[in-house]
């Protein structure tokens, strides 16, 4: 999997003097491949590849955070200007919108809570649907996706922002206002946003209406039967994770294949799912000129817990074979946004009895297991 991103955009959030060249170069030395660098007009094109337990850096926001983390080991400035996970939460969101806001109300059925381990969405009542700005359209172009009107483009926006893909619905078109999530029965169809229809097999994880109408293949392509066109008025901003193993298979079974569901099949972070709706918001109601017309919808049920790892310096030593001070261990993991604590053990030296406990980031839990994992 690829991703492209441009340098201009990431200097939104990052404050660093490595120009694009600099920044190619030393985060494929140390993390994220970046294997080729475009000029375009005066922005710069990076071209990225991901592996596939390293979906955390599949976006601006990711590239930033490997770039605070990397790029000070060479000697650049590299600081977050704006972390998006820290300014855009529910409680930013109520500090500005009512909670009692319920013009639009959805009624929404979560079948089994194992398909979806969170589920977020809000309604924006009279939106103005037309051509995105000119920085968001050409932004996406750069970065290979395709500028539709400003409701679908802001979308994919936040995809490639943050790394979690977004779905929008038209909301007058959703019967009943009802979403209903739930496994496909074998044979059932969908005619998705690219105007073909789909067979299912079973077992995939689908959304319908009220009517019994599927309106969405989850985590893979939305129905065409709800999408957004530019007679639209009331959206339905949608933003989940789902049960990965379900997204690729019902890829590989019906040959759907999207960028939104090589995201979804490698595993996302349910925390991202909160600051990702909240931008969403400002973004529509900015751009789109929607208002905020239901409560906000977030269920949750079993909420990410917090893995914690216990090593020792020593350990570092041990397994590189080379002597790195403690100072640069600790920087390099809190920029990587671990929360790492240090504790004495009486009786032991002190760079062998120094034991860290370490809090790893919601968006590594994926790949952090064990304290080798820390020192890779």
């Amino acid at each position: 999997m690829n991703i492209k991103i441009t340098y201009n955009w990431l200097l939104e959030y990052l404050d660093t003097d490595a120009t694009p060249d600099q920044v190619r170069e030393y985060l494929s030395l140390c993390g994220p491949s970046i294997e080729n660098v475009e000029r375009m007009g005066d922005d710069h094109v990076f071209d990225i590849e991901v592996i596939s337990n390293r979906i955390d850096y599949a976006s601006v926001l990711g590239i930033a955070q490997e770039s605070v983390a990397i790029l000070p080991m060479f000697g650049k400035k590299a600081k977050f200007k704006t972390n998006l996970l820290k300014a855009y939460n529910f409680e930013k969101y109520y500090l500005t919108h009512d909670r009692g806001i319920d013009n639009k109300k959805l009624n929404i059925v979560i079948k089994d809570e194992s398909l979806c381990q969170r589920f977020t969405a809000v309604v924006i009542e009279n939106v103005k649907i037309a051509p995105s700005p000119k920085f968001i359209s050409e932004r996406l172009i750069a970065c290979g996706i395709k500028s539709i009107n400003n409701v679908v483009d802001i979308s994919n926006y936040l995809m490639l922002a943050l790394g979690q893909p977004v779905h929008t619905f038209d909301y007058d078109q959703i019967k009943g206002s009802t979403m209903i999530m739930r496994e496909s029965k074998k044979g059932e169809k969908i005619f998705t946003l690219d105007e073909k229809e789909v067979t299912l097999p079973g077992g995939d994880i689908v959304m319908e209406d009220g009517s019994g109408r599927l309106i969405d293949l989850c985590g893979i392509m939305g129905g065409l039967n709800s999408a957004i066109t530019e007679k639209t008025k009331n959206v339905v901003l949608f933003v989940q994770t789902y049960d990965k193993v379900k997204i690729r298979k019902t890829t590989m079974t019906t040959g759907v294949r999207t960028i939104a569901a090589t995201f979804f099949e490698k595993g996302l972070d349910a925390e991202r799912v909160e600051p990702t709706l909240v931008y969403g918001v400002e973004l529509l109601e900015k751009y789109a000129q929607g208002k905020v017309g239901s409560k906000l919808y977030d269920i949750y049920p079993n909420p990410s817990k917090k893995k914690l790892l216990v090593m020792d310096y020593g350990l570092f030593e041990k397994k590189i074979g080379v002597k790195i001070p403690e100072k640069i261990i600790n920087s390099i993991l809190t920029n990587l946004g671990f929360a790492v604590t240090v504790a004495p053990n009486k009786g032991l030296t002190l760079r062998e009895g120094q034991t860290l406990q370490i809090t790893v980031p919601s968006w590594r839990a994926n790949d952090i297991d064990i304290p080798e994992d820390i020192i890779e």
